[in-house]
């Protein structure tokens, strides 16, 4: 169960942004954020939290709002 201020961010949502901005590659948004490749990979696998921090600056990156990225469905 989620605490009531728990926000929720969907892994799929981030690289769907990352392809439908034509960024190929976990590498090339890496290069873009400064957030290491390794760390967009398990974000992007919903293995990692995603801060509000690295939304913000995947979600520049990618030309949307890091609210993309939450899960209003949990």
């Amino acid at each position: 169960m989620k605490e009531r201020n728990q926000v929720i961010y969907d892994g799929h949502k981030i690289r769907e942004a990352r392809l439908k901005a034509t960024i190929g590659t976990q590498k090339e948004l890496a290069e873009r954020t400064g957030i290491p490749a390794n760390i967009i990979s398990d974000l992007e696998r919903g293995k990692r939290k995603l801060s509000p921090a690295w939304a913000k600056r995947i979600a520049e990156a990618v030309g949307g709002n890091w609210t993309d990225f939450i899960d209003f469905s949990s």
